[in-house]
This record gives C-alpha cells, sequence and structure tokens, in this order.
C-alpha cells in the first residue's frame, strides 16, 4: 500500500506543478502583454482555463490519497 501511496504521490506533484505553472503563464501573458493588448489577454484567459485540469486532478488525486491512507491506518 505504501508504494501505492507514493506512486499517487509524484502524480499529485507533477499535476499540480503543472497547473500553477499555466497559471503563472496565464497571469503573465496578462501583466506584460507580449503579442499585443487582445491577443495577450486572449490567449491568457485560455491559459487560465486549462490550467484547472491539472489541478482538479491534483485535487481528485489528493482525496484519493487522504482515503487510501486512512483505510491503511483502519486496517492497522
Amino acid at each position: 500500500m505504501e508504494e501505492t501511496l507514493v506512486v499517487m504521490q509524484k502524480a499529485y506533484r507533477k499535476s499540480f506543478a503543472a497547473g500553477m505553472f499555466l497559471l503563472l503563464a496565464a497571469f503573465a501573458l496578462i501583466i506584460w502583454q507580449p503579442f499585443g493588448r487582445t491577443a495577450s489577454l486572449v490567449a491568457g484567459m485560455i491559459l487560465f482555463a486549462v490550467a484547472f485540469i491539472p489541478l482538479e486532478m491534483a485535487r481528485r488525486i489528493a482525496r484519493d490519497m487522504a482515503l487510501a491512507a486512512m483505510r491503511e491506518n483502519r486496517k492497522a
């Protein structure tokens, strides 16, 4: 069971990092506007919306990790 939690922890970290990177990139596009005002705003809004996909995956993995850890402790 412990190796399952380690694998889930790695998946959680990867998806959380990906989501946070996308959020950071979206905010950077909106603030600095490297492609012009309108294009940067649209690209930032799209990245902002897409960033919630890996963050939602990370939330679900964290919930599953907590449930798995509770099941492991209950059996002991």
